[in-house]
């Protein structure tokens, strides 16, 4: 389906990274409530095997049984589903601190792909252990049932975008989203932010052609707002870019 389609067994694992998983996973709830000092001791007491991910490589599968939920801590991966015919819908695009899978816990299908884009180092933590944390902190328990309704925001921000925005605007609004979720968990600079997925990755986000996503970024370019450039996007003018793109961070629903 995507390049590699295997399961998570004989990809490299790396040992004593518990810690930089819990700072991680730690950084991004953060970006969506506050912490207690308990919230944080229980996080430190998860543990977590952490695999290297070769480019373009399914670990999750539809039809999966689930054990464990993984935590991206290095690179990008994306939700899809395919056509008979093996066309590919990506539904949804998850940076570092992300638990794409979390529905994992309750759900005992899945019924989707979970696939690296990039090199990933991914933190797999077994579904008991996260869900003794949950019985120990009902806090714990509220922010990550907030994370699966922001996840459902993000689905409803999709549909509207890419049923009605014209082309320019749908990339100028993903470009606009992607900035907000980077910089929420500290991986932008002052410009921008490293972003390794292709053009042809970002139309199959946007329903768009590869011509039609290379023509809107020579536009976005061309009126000095965007460059994107050997696998970095810089923004050059935020203000005129999120007025093309409609775009209103509220979905996203970032703790201020």
């Amino acid at each position: 389906m995507y390049g590699i389609d295997i399961g998570v067994t004989g990809l490299s694992a790396v040992s004593d990274r518990d810690e930089d998983a819990q700072d991680i996973l730690i950084r991004r709830l953060q970006a969506i409530d506050h912490l207690t000092a308990q919230d944080r001791h229980l996080i430190s007491s998860l543990c977590f095997d952490v695999v290297d991910i070769p480019p373009r490589t399914d670990f999750v599968r539809e039809g999966d049984r689930q054990t464990r939920c993984c935590l991206l801590m290095d690179g990008v991966v994306i939700r899809s589903n395919f056509t008979r015919s093996g066309e590919r819908q990506i539904q949804s695009v998850h940076i570092p601190g992300d638990v794409p899978d979390l529905q994992s816990l309750h759900l005992r299908r899945m019924d989707h792909y979970i696939g690296s884009v990039s090199q990933c180092r991914v933190a797999f933590v077994a579904h008991d252990q996260v869900l003794r944390v949950l019985r120990d902190s009902p806090h714990l328990t509220a922010i990550l049932w907030r994370e699966t309704l922001i996840d459902a925001a993000l689905y409803r921000a999709i549909i509207v975008r890419n049923a009605r925005l014209g082309s320019t605007e749908r990339l100028a609004h993903f470009i606009c989203e992607m900035w907000c979720r980077f910089d929420a968990v500290g991986l932008t600079d002052r410009n921008g932010f490293a972003f390794p997925m292709t053009q042809e990755m970002v139309g199959q986000v946007l329903g768009l052609s590869i011509v039609s996503v290379n023509r809107s970024m020579q536009i976005l370019r061309s009126d000095r707002l965007v460059v994107w450039d050997r696998g970095r996007i810089n923004i050059l003018d935020w203000t005129q870019l999120a007025e093309i793109a409609q775009f209103d961070p509220t979905f996203l629903h970032l703790n201020e």
